[in-house]
């Protein structure tokens, strides 16, 4: 009788692990999938990529990696030059997981600067979401987009972004974030940034940060002593200064295998004392938090 009794709770027992296991299999099946799309995009097999991307989401809708999986088909059709794709998938991402913790900043900085290449080759219909950036309660997405659109030839933008610089210069204290932002000001502002120049400096308010956190990153070159690619900045500012990476930059970093577009995941996983390093026999390149 008693064994009668225990075969439901036996039943309900290897169902339970039946699903458990089904789970951890689906598990393993996406994150698979989704490792083989990382690896073709390293490969700089764009398309194939993306169509791996795609299956991801399609076979696997309730895997943690669908958001991932919608961003970087966006990175897919960046990196194939079809900017106008990329941007509205990257817009899609933003729609469709407005919480996500990682990416998102990432997806925005995109925006502007794939919105700001499309408006400087002459399509008005971008300056919607300059302008949205322009205003963003991020303070960081707003940095980068009033850097970004200060050599756009647009009044009414322009009107916009010279609040933001002088919102940098006046509350910031990275000292190269500030002086791109004096630069900025000296091309759109020269008379009024003179005039404030010649005015003795207002102390400064300490704020409180929330992050004391410094991100490095350098770039050595076999038989130079100085580094030719040199970055201190904190890390809340840390995807600005990626951003901020001259293309000519960013080719050397790709040539030697480095990711530099994705960076910023690697360097979230990071402990306080590693450092990620790539050699070949040009070059080298360190990268830490500290």
């Amino acid at each position: 009788m008693n064994c009668v009794k225990c075969k439901p709770a036996v039943v309900l027992a290897a169902l339970m692990a039946c699903s458990l296991v089904s789970g951890l299999a689906q598990s393993a099946a996406d994150q698979a999938l989704f490792n083989d799309g990382k690896i073709l995009i390293f490969d700089r097999k764009w398309p194939e990529a993306r169509g791996v991307f795609e299956r991801v989401i399609q076979e696997y809708p309730r895997s943690p990696l669908v958001p991932q999986a919608y961003y970087y088909i966006a990175r897919c059709f960046q990196f194939q030059g079809k900017q106008e794709e990329a941007l509205k998938a990257y817009e899609l991402f933003l729609q469709k997981f407005p919480n996500e913790p990682f990416l998102r900043g990432e997806a925005r900085n995109a925006v502007v600067e794939l919105a700001a290449s499309l408006f400087e080759k002459g399509n008005q219909a971008y300056r919607s979401q300059l302008e949205s950036s322009l205003k963003d309660p991020n303070k960081d997405i707003r940095y980068f987009a009033a850097i970004r659109c200060t050599p756009l030839k647009d009044r009414a933008l322009t009107s916009t972004v010279i609040p933001v610089l002088k919102e940098i210069v006046a509350r910031e204290k990275e000292e190269d974030l500030v002086n791109r932002a004096r630069i900025a000001l000296l091309r759109l502002e020269p008379a009024e940034l003179s005039k404030k120049a010649e005015a003795p400096p207002e102390p400064k308010k300490r704020e409180p940060k929330s992050d004391s956190r410094m991100f490095h990153l350098v770039v050595y070159q076999q038989g130079v002593s100085k580094p030719v690619v040199e970055l201190n900045i904190p890390v809340s500012l840390a995807q600005l200064a990626i951003n901020a990476l001259d293309e000519s930059a960013r080719q050397e970093m790709r040539k030697k295998g480095f990711d530099v577009d994705n960076v910023w995941e690697d360097l979230k996983r990071l402990g306080p004392t590693n450092i990620l390093t790539f050699r070949d026999e040009e070059s080298t390149i360190k990268i830490w938090i500290q």
